[in-house]
């Protein structure tokens, strides 16, 4: 039975270590695919404009939020998610101001500077508002940079988190693995004591010495000599 065990543990080690070494495969190829296509761009790029750390905006947000989780094994999961923003639920900060005013107190009514369709047009162009990282570098970012950002993109959204979570389960597989070793060793021990422990000491009577009977016996002359 351990040994059955032991054997679907190694066989979903080796599934893993597969994965794990395509994973790695495609994140160099990625990563080489991004190196390239940003040597192109700044090859392409007018003079004196290296796409770079120099134009990176000191005001940046993170656009992606990794998440972890665990499994019923308590094997940690990772992921990437959007970061939720506060401006695309318009109808919490209303409400949050409705509870700030006094009982009995109308608003205002809305004059033909401030419309309820112009609340809704600034709420919506909030939404638009984008923070693509290209558009540090202009509005007409070269192809190469587009692609060398899609490609980074997909590292760093499916290829790494995937990575990292194989990673710990195979972790986690070795551990069950030297546990599940190491009890049947002390299962086949202690079998092993218990056998030598209820097995009678049996003595051979062919090992036993044996008194033979003298049949004839020689008799011995001593001679002096004079």
């Amino acid at each position: 039975m351990d040994t059955d065990h032991i054997d679907q543990l190694l066989e979903r080690y080796l599934i893993l270590l597969d994965e794990y070494t395509v994973l790695r495969e495609l994140l160099s190829k990625t990563q080489a695919g991004v190196y390239q296509n940003i040597a192109r761009a700044n090859f392409s790029a007018e003079r004196g404009v290296r796409y770079g750390p120099d134009y990176y905006d000191e005001r940046m947000q993170a656009s992606r939020i990794l998440s972890i989780s665990a499994d019923s094994k308590d094997v940690p999961r990772f992921e990437l998610v959007k970061p939720a923003e506060a401006d695309t639920r318009p109808e919490t900060l209303e409400a949050a101001n409705d509870e700030g005013k006094p009982d009995g107190v109308d608003e205002a009514p809305p004059t033909s500077e401030d419309k309820p369709d112009d609340k809704a047009k600034q709420v919506k162009d909030k939404k638009k508002k984008s923070n693509d990282p290209l558009r540090w570098f202009g509005i007409l970012t070269p192809l190469a940079l587009r692609q060398a950002q899609a490609l980074s993109v997909e590292a760093v959204q499916d290829i790494i988190p995937r990575l990292v979570s194989v990673n710990a389960e195979m972790m986690s597989v070795e551990i069950e693995v030297r546990r599940a070793r190491k009890k049947r060793s002390k299962a086949a021990a202690a079998a092993a004591a218990a056998a030598a422990e209820a097995s009678p000491k049996k003595v051979d009577a062919e090992d036993s010495p044996k008194t033979e009977p003298r049949e004839s016996q020689i008799p011995t002359t001593v001679v002096e000599s004079t």
